[in-house]
């Protein structure tokens, strides 16, 4: 009676675990739409006067940042017993941060660019900041909570409902760029993201986590220190990190499509809707078919995917641009199958090669190493200005490949 009573308590506790991340997941999805980085924030700079500049830069710290800092709290995340209130933290810090984007545009003589410009940057640091630290409890919870293939059904469920809760809430986002003048278009998408960011934190509030006891409580400087050795002693970690580096060249390019489009076409809020549109219906498109792909080859089949359609954008973009606007607007629809798998691969490869004593560990080192991540979108804007586009995509797109050969180093339990 004892053994069938602890059964349903954690068959309970599973279904109520599994519902809550799909609850955050369909929120975050609308959230995450009205402040896309490669269209509505990439256009925003522009609208405001960027150039491929400011949207390499605002690129580098809304993807990369995140990244970097990661090891700020890694180590005094890995020992904490319980990462639940880490995690709301972290989601409410983002919900003050956009709040503070939306206020900013009701300023007067918030249309000033320079000042606009410094301010959005700003909201966007401690947006991605915060995100890292929520990313690091989000990535230890799940790995705590679900195992083995609860894991490959949750974030395969969980990218299916993102993507369709993205094309939900781009309709909308794309009504909205265009049925109300800026700025007040861009102040709605705002102030709508953070009401949507702060209900996606109702379904962790219903999470049971159970305390994990850990003696991992170290400072950054022990982690530093301990870098080159944990390198040395785990090749799955150095494969992992690589991997990761290569594979998101092909992600932040992405926001350059839309500058891109611009010095071709030029620049309507109308292009800005179908862009989003049409990213998003490739993600809901692409993750039924990563969901066939992950039953026979797993996550590592799912990687394969976005290394190979991150490689093959960036000519694809260079060969629509020969044709109309209403031709070239479909690469955004192929980066929607790159975006899903590179989400569902990383995330599930590092719960694969890690466990419960070195995961928080493992995501700020994989994260602090993603160099490429954040600087490369720096570079990007630069080079673009001097080389031109058609050079740096073509660079690009080579330096992709050699993904798969540290893919192929890896080794998933699962696998």
């Amino acid at each position: 009676m004892t053994e069938y009573m602890t059964t349903m308590s954690i068959s309970d506790n599973y279904k109520r675990n599994f519902y809550a991340f799909i609850w955050h997941a369909l929120f975050l999805a609308f959230a995450s739409t009205f402040i896309d980085v490669n269209t509505v924030l990439a256009s925003f700079v522009l609208k405001i006067g960027g150039n491929s500049l400011h949207v390499g830069l605002l690129t580098g710290i809304y993807i990369g940042l995140p990244m970097i800092t990661q090891l700020l709290f890694a180590g005094f995340l890995a020992g904490r017993s319980r990462k639940k209130p880490f995690l709301l933290l972290g989601i409410y810090l983002r919900v003050l941060a956009l709040v503070g984007m939306g206020h900013i545009l009701l300023i007067p003589n918030s249309v000033e660019s320079g000042r606009l410009m410094l301010m959005v940057f700003l909201w966007i640091a401690v947006f991605s900041i915060s995100g890292a630290f929520a990313g690091i409890s989000y990535t230890d919870l799940m790995g705590k909570i679900f195992i083995g293939s609860q894991r490959e059904k949750l974030l395969i469920f969980k990218q299916i409902v993102s993507a369709i809760g993205m094309l939900i809430s781009a309709i909308a986002v794309r009504h909205i760029v265009t049925a109300f003048a800026y700025p007040e278009n861009y102040t709605i998408i705002f102030f709508t993201a953070s009401i949507m960011l702060f209900i996606a934190a109702f379904g962790f509030l219903m999470i049971k986590e159970k305390s994990v006891d850990t003696n991992n409580i170290h400072s950054m400087i022990y982690i530093i220190r301990a870098i080159p050795d944990m390198l040395r002693s785990d090749n799955n970690l150095i494969n992992y990190i690589v991997l990761i580096n290569l594979t998101s060249l092909g992600i932040t390019i992405i926001p350059f499509y839309v500058v891109f489009s611009k010095s071709i076409y030029g620049f309507t809020e109308y292009q800005i809707g179908n862009f989003l549109l049409l990213q998003f219906a490739g993600m809901i498109v692409s993750s039924i078919i990563w969901n066939w792909i992950a039953k026979y080859y797993k996550y590592k089949g799912i990687s394969f995917g976005s290394i190979l359609t991150g490689s093959l954008l960036p000519i694809m973009a260079i060969f629509l641009s020969r044709y109309d606007i209403s031709v070239f607007q479909w690469i955004f629809f192929i980066s929607g199958f790159s975006i899903s798998a590179y989400t569902i691969a990383l995330q599930g490869i590092l719960l694969e090669i890690t466990n419960n004593d070195n995961r928080a560990i493992y995501t700020g080192i994989s994260g602090t190493l993603s160099l490429a991540t954040a600087i490369f979108p720096l570079i990007a804007g630069a080079l673009i200005r001097i080389c031109g586009f058609n050079v740096i995509f073509t660079i690009i797109s080579l330096l992709i490949l050699p993904a798969l050969l540290f893919l192929k180093r890896i080794k998933c339990t699962n696998q």
